[in-house]
Protein backbone atom coordinates (compact mmCIF):
# COMPACT_ATOMS: atom_id res chain seq x y z
CA UNK A 1 0.00 0.00 0.00
CA UNK A 2 1.43 3.41 -0.95
CA UNK A 3 2.05 6.22 1.42
CA UNK A 4 -0.99 8.39 -0.79
CA UNK A 5 -3.32 5.00 0.00
CA UNK A 6 -2.63 4.89 3.31
CA UNK A 7 -2.70 8.65 4.18
CA UNK A 8 -6.14 8.79 2.36
CA UNK A 9 -7.59 5.29 4.29
CA UNK A 10 -6.27 6.71 7.26
CA UNK A 11 -8.34 9.73 6.85
CA UNK A 12 -11.37 8.23 5.98
CA UNK A 13 -11.58 6.11 9.26
CA UNK A 14 -10.41 9.06 11.23
CA UNK A 15 -13.49 10.92 9.34
CA UNK A 16 -15.61 8.05 10.53
CA UNK A 17 -15.06 7.87 14.14
CA UNK A 18 -15.25 11.51 14.06
CA UNK A 19 -18.80 10.74 13.25
CA UNK A 20 -19.64 8.34 15.14
CA UNK A 21 -18.17 10.55 18.22
CA UNK A 22 -20.38 13.37 16.75
CA UNK A 23 -23.94 10.94 16.27
CA UNK A 24 -23.02 9.05 20.38
CA UNK A 25 -23.00 13.29 21.65
CA UNK A 26 -25.38 14.66 19.88
CA UNK A 27 -28.81 13.90 22.57
CA UNK A 28 -31.45 13.59 19.99
CA UNK A 29 -29.80 10.39 18.67
CA UNK A 30 -29.33 7.89 22.08
CA UNK A 31 -32.86 10.08 23.02
CA UNK A 32 -34.58 8.73 20.29
CA UNK A 33 -33.23 5.50 20.38
CA UNK A 34 -33.62 4.98 24.15
CA UNK A 35 -37.52 6.22 24.07
CA UNK A 36 -37.95 3.46 21.15
CA UNK A 37 -36.32 0.88 22.93
CA UNK A 38 -38.45 2.07 25.99
CA UNK A 39 -41.90 2.32 23.58
CA UNK A 40 -41.52 -1.17 21.95
CA UNK A 41 -40.50 -2.78 25.02
CA UNK A 42 -43.65 -1.73 26.66
CA UNK A 43 -45.84 -2.61 24.08
CA UNK A 44 -44.27 -6.31 23.27
CA UNK A 45 -44.84 -6.52 27.67
CA UNK A 46 -49.03 -5.10 26.73
CA UNK A 47 -49.38 -7.50 24.06
CA UNK A 48 -47.63 -10.34 26.12
CA UNK A 49 -50.58 -9.52 28.59
CA UNK A 50 -53.27 -8.93 26.79
CA UNK A 51 -52.69 -12.69 24.37
CA UNK A 52 -52.51 -14.21 27.92
CA UNK A 53 -55.64 -12.79 29.07
CA UNK A 54 -57.52 -13.93 25.74
CA UNK A 55 -55.82 -17.46 25.82
CA UNK A 56 -57.01 -18.07 30.01
CA UNK A 57 -60.27 -16.17 29.21
CA UNK A 58 -61.49 -19.03 26.09
CA UNK A 59 -60.99 -16.14 23.83
CA UNK A 60 -57.81 -17.09 21.22
CA UNK A 61 -60.04 -16.73 18.09
CA UNK A 62 -59.91 -12.74 18.83
CA UNK A 63 -56.33 -12.90 18.01
CA UNK A 64 -57.47 -13.74 14.70
CA UNK A 65 -54.79 -16.04 14.45
CA UNK A 66 -51.86 -13.54 15.09
CA UNK A 67 -49.03 -15.24 17.36
CA UNK A 68 -47.58 -13.05 19.76
CA UNK A 69 -44.42 -13.01 17.57
CA UNK A 70 -46.02 -11.75 14.29
CA UNK A 71 -47.75 -8.43 16.72
CA UNK A 72 -44.09 -7.89 17.62
CA UNK A 73 -43.30 -7.20 14.19
CA UNK A 74 -46.50 -5.55 13.33
CA UNK A 75 -44.91 -3.07 16.34
CA UNK A 76 -41.35 -2.87 14.92
CA UNK A 77 -43.09 -2.07 11.44
CA UNK A 78 -44.70 0.61 12.83
CA UNK A 79 -41.31 1.22 15.02
CA UNK A 80 -40.04 2.48 11.54
CA UNK A 81 -40.25 5.82 12.84
CA UNK A 82 -36.72 5.57 15.11
CA UNK A 83 -34.57 4.65 11.72
CA UNK A 84 -36.16 7.72 10.00
CA UNK A 85 -35.56 9.99 12.91
CA UNK A 86 -31.87 8.58 13.53
CA UNK A 87 -30.99 9.05 9.76
CA UNK A 88 -32.39 12.88 9.56
CA UNK A 89 -30.47 13.27 13.02
CA UNK A 90 -27.06 12.24 12.04
CA UNK A 91 -27.01 14.52 8.81
CA UNK A 92 -29.42 17.03 9.96
CA UNK A 93 -27.18 17.83 12.98
CA UNK A 94 -24.53 18.81 10.44
CA UNK A 95 -27.23 21.19 8.42
CA UNK A 96 -25.27 24.47 7.53
CA UNK A 97 -27.08 27.14 9.61
CA UNK A 98 -25.84 30.28 10.94
CA UNK A 99 -22.19 29.74 12.03
CA UNK A 100 -21.84 26.19 11.18
CA UNK A 101 -22.42 27.63 7.34
CA UNK A 102 -19.08 28.70 7.03
CA UNK A 103 -17.50 25.38 7.93
CA UNK A 104 -19.65 23.88 5.67
CA UNK A 105 -18.55 25.72 2.81
CA UNK A 106 -14.62 25.59 4.00
CA UNK A 107 -15.59 21.73 4.36
CA UNK A 108 -13.13 20.14 1.35
CA UNK A 109 -14.02 16.70 -0.31
CA UNK A 110 -17.48 16.78 0.46
CA UNK A 111 -18.33 13.63 -1.62
CA UNK A 112 -16.11 11.70 0.96
CA UNK A 113 -17.88 13.35 4.06
CA UNK A 114 -21.61 12.66 2.80
CA UNK A 115 -20.16 9.10 2.25
CA UNK A 116 -19.06 8.97 6.09
CA UNK A 117 -21.88 10.09 6.95
CA UNK A 118 -24.39 7.28 5.28
CA UNK A 119 -21.46 5.05 7.23
CA UNK A 120 -22.49 6.22 10.65
CA UNK A 121 -26.29 6.36 9.42
CA UNK A 122 -26.10 2.84 7.89
CA UNK A 123 -24.25 1.50 11.65
CA UNK A 124 -26.12 3.87 14.07
CA UNK A 125 -29.54 2.15 12.17
CA UNK A 126 -28.30 -1.60 12.27
CA UNK A 127 -27.52 -0.99 16.30
CA UNK A 128 -30.88 0.15 16.81
CA UNK A 129 -32.66 -2.46 14.58
CA UNK A 130 -30.67 -5.13 16.59
CA UNK A 131 -31.51 -3.77 19.84
CA UNK A 132 -35.12 -2.69 19.36
CA UNK A 133 -35.88 -6.59 17.95
CA UNK A 134 -34.19 -7.72 21.12
CA UNK A 135 -36.16 -5.58 23.36
CA UNK A 136 -39.55 -6.18 21.64
CA UNK A 137 -38.79 -10.06 21.97
CA UNK A 138 -37.39 -9.90 25.46
CA UNK A 139 -40.68 -10.15 27.20
CA UNK A 140 -41.57 -13.08 24.57
CA UNK A 141 -38.72 -15.12 25.74
CA UNK A 142 -39.32 -14.58 29.15
CA UNK A 143 -42.86 -15.32 28.58
CA UNK A 144 -41.95 -19.11 27.53
CA UNK A 145 -43.03 -18.59 23.99
CA UNK A 146 -43.79 -21.12 21.53
CA UNK A 147 -39.83 -21.61 20.38
CA UNK A 148 -41.07 -21.39 16.84
CA UNK A 149 -41.95 -17.44 17.05
CA UNK A 150 -38.56 -16.90 18.59
CA UNK A 151 -36.15 -19.61 16.22
CA UNK A 152 -37.51 -17.86 12.89
CA UNK A 153 -35.16 -14.90 12.32
CA UNK A 154 -35.40 -14.77 9.07
CA UNK A 155 -38.47 -12.02 9.59
CA UNK A 156 -36.55 -9.57 11.42
CA UNK A 157 -33.46 -9.55 9.44
CA UNK A 158 -34.97 -8.59 6.84
CA UNK A 159 -37.06 -5.43 9.59
CA UNK A 160 -33.50 -4.56 10.34
CA UNK A 161 -32.59 -4.39 6.65
CA UNK A 162 -35.35 -2.01 5.68
CA UNK A 163 -34.50 0.09 9.07
CA UNK A 164 -30.72 0.66 7.76
CA UNK A 165 -32.25 1.26 3.97
CA UNK A 166 -35.08 3.62 5.13
CA UNK A 167 -32.26 5.18 7.61
CA UNK A 168 -29.63 6.00 4.81
CA UNK A 169 -32.66 7.38 2.41
CA UNK A 170 -34.05 9.61 5.05
CA UNK A 171 -30.35 11.12 5.71
CA UNK A 172 -30.03 11.35 1.90
CA UNK A 173 -33.09 13.63 1.34
CA UNK A 174 -32.18 15.55 4.61
CA UNK A 175 -28.90 16.57 2.84
CA UNK A 176 -30.68 17.34 -0.39
CA UNK A 177 -33.50 19.42 1.05
CA UNK A 178 -31.41 20.97 3.99
CA UNK A 179 -34.62 20.34 5.80
CA UNK A 180 -35.20 17.65 8.92
CA UNK A 181 -38.67 18.88 8.91
CA UNK A 182 -39.70 18.66 4.90
CA UNK A 183 -37.93 15.50 4.73
CA UNK A 184 -39.15 13.48 7.57
CA UNK A 185 -42.98 14.73 7.48
CA UNK A 186 -43.34 13.41 3.94
CA UNK A 187 -41.77 9.85 5.20
CA UNK A 188 -43.96 9.28 7.90
CA UNK A 189 -46.81 9.97 6.13
CA UNK A 190 -46.02 7.76 3.37
CA UNK A 191 -44.99 4.84 5.30
CA UNK A 192 -47.04 4.80 8.23
CA UNK A 193 -50.38 5.87 6.26
CA UNK A 194 -50.27 6.71 2.43
CA UNK A 195 -48.19 3.57 1.16
CA UNK A 196 -50.38 1.03 2.42
CA UNK A 197 -53.42 3.17 0.91
CA UNK A 198 -52.17 3.57 -2.22
CA UNK A 199 -50.83 0.34 -2.29
CA UNK A 200 -54.22 -1.08 -2.40
CA UNK A 201 -55.89 0.60 -5.32
CA UNK A 202 -52.68 0.51 -7.40
CA UNK A 203 -50.51 -2.77 -7.73
CA UNK A 204 -47.39 -1.11 -9.14
CA UNK A 205 -46.91 1.03 -5.97
CA UNK A 206 -45.84 -2.95 -4.19
CA UNK A 207 -42.55 -2.08 -5.73
CA UNK A 208 -42.53 0.97 -2.91
CA UNK A 209 -39.09 0.25 -0.91
CA UNK A 210 -41.35 -0.08 2.23
CA UNK A 211 -44.09 -2.20 1.15
CA UNK A 212 -41.24 -4.68 -0.79
CA UNK A 213 -39.67 -4.94 2.43
CA UNK A 214 -43.24 -5.04 4.38
CA UNK A 215 -44.03 -7.80 2.44
CA UNK A 216 -40.86 -9.89 3.20
CA UNK A 217 -40.46 -8.98 6.96
CA UNK A 218 -44.90 -9.79 7.59
CA UNK A 219 -44.47 -12.60 5.37
CA UNK A 220 -42.24 -14.96 7.46
CA UNK A 221 -39.41 -13.71 5.55
CA UNK A 222 -40.27 -14.75 2.41
CA UNK A 223 -37.97 -13.32 -0.36
CA UNK A 224 -39.91 -10.59 -2.29
CA UNK A 225 -40.48 -10.54 -5.92
CA UNK A 226 -37.59 -9.73 -8.03
CA UNK A 227 -39.45 -6.75 -9.43
CA UNK A 228 -40.29 -5.25 -6.44
CA UNK A 229 -36.38 -5.85 -4.74
CA UNK A 230 -34.92 -4.15 -8.33
CA UNK A 231 -36.90 -1.15 -7.77
CA UNK A 232 -35.97 -0.77 -4.13
CA UNK A 233 -32.59 -0.48 -5.28
CA UNK A 234 -33.49 1.66 -7.87
CA UNK A 235 -35.35 4.13 -5.36
CA UNK A 236 -32.30 3.45 -2.63
CA UNK A 237 -29.96 4.76 -5.52
CA UNK A 238 -32.13 7.43 -6.80
CA UNK A 239 -32.26 9.19 -3.15
CA UNK A 240 -28.04 8.56 -2.68
CA UNK A 241 -27.52 10.27 -5.85
CA UNK A 242 -29.74 13.11 -5.39
CA UNK A 243 -27.96 13.88 -1.59
CA UNK A 244 -24.85 13.73 -2.84
CA UNK A 245 -25.00 15.94 -6.04
CA UNK A 246 -26.85 18.40 -3.97
CA UNK A 247 -24.68 18.46 -1.05
CA UNK A 248 -21.17 18.42 -2.81
CA UNK A 249 -22.68 21.04 -5.09
CA UNK A 250 -24.62 23.18 -2.72
CA UNK A 251 -22.99 27.18 -2.30
CA UNK A 252 -20.08 26.03 -4.73
CA UNK A 253 -19.25 29.44 -5.59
Amino acid sequence: MSTATFSASSKIVGAFSAEMRKARSFPAIPRTLLFGVIALLVAAVFVMSQAGQFLAQGRGEELGGLTTADVVLILLHYGQIIPILLGAWVVGQDIPVGPRQTAFLATPRRGTLFAVKLATTAVVALFAGIVCVLASLAPLAVAGGDSTDIISLAPYWWLIGYWVAIAVVTASLVAATRSITFTVVPILVWTIGLSDLLAAQIPALSGALDQAFKYAYLQGGAVPPTTALIASAIQVAAALVLGVVLYVRRDVR
